[in-house]
């Protein structure tokens, strides 16, 4: 069963939460071989990334394995 969301397919019908402190790369690799379908990283702080934060760098490496992926920002002005 696949889902489509626009002009984009899903093979496996199931999205892995970003969960900050859970979904890391090494988690989502391992999610994408179970068969899940579409990856989100950590939830990341926009004003971290403005501020050049190494740690949120961290956050945001996805490897090409992992595609299709997703990054979801919080934060406010």
């Amino acid at each position: 069963m696949s889902v489509r969301i626009g002009d984009f397919t899903l093979e496996h019908p199931v999205a892995l939460a970003p969960m900050a402190g859970v979904t890391d790369q090494a988690y989502r690799l391992l999610c994408k071989e179970q068969g899940c379908g579409l990856m989100y990283t950590e939830m990341v702080s926009a004003k971290a990334i403005s501020f050049h934060n190494k740690n949120t760098a961290k956050l945001m490496e996805i490897d090409p394995r992992e595609n299709p992926v997703s990054l979801q920002l919080f934060g406010n002005k």
